[in-house]
């Protein structure tokens, strides 16, 4: 009866850690990037922060010096994306009217 009622627990735990409803919410957020001075700059960006868990899709633009991040909340924030980007030494913020949404 106690390896029933474990199974049983361990069952309902792997069903709600796997289950989509139960990860946080999806959210995006455009960061100004400074110091990119080349074209080969936004795939470091964009390698930067797919490293993070959490992190489901980057797209950088040199031109407008920008990363459009999509993010699951329950897993990551802007802040440790900003923290990852200035690791690979460039300057991040988040872009004026690019709030995290």
């Amino acid at each position: 009866m106690k390896a029933i009622s474990t199974a049983l627990v361990l069952f309902v735990i792997a069903f709600v850690a796997a289950n989509p409803l139960f990860a946080g919410e999806t959210k995006s957020v455009t960061l100004k990037v400074e110091g990119m001075t080349c074209t080969l700059c936004p795939k470091m960006v964009k390698k930067a922060l797919s490293g993070i868990e959490g992190v489901k899709a980057v797209q950088v633009s040199f031109e407008k010096k920008e990363a459009f991040v999509e993010y699951d909340e329950g897993k990551t924030n802007v802040q440790e994306m900003i923290k990852v980007v200035d690791g690979a030494g460039y300057k991040a913020s988040v872009s004026t009217g690019g709030k995290a949404r």
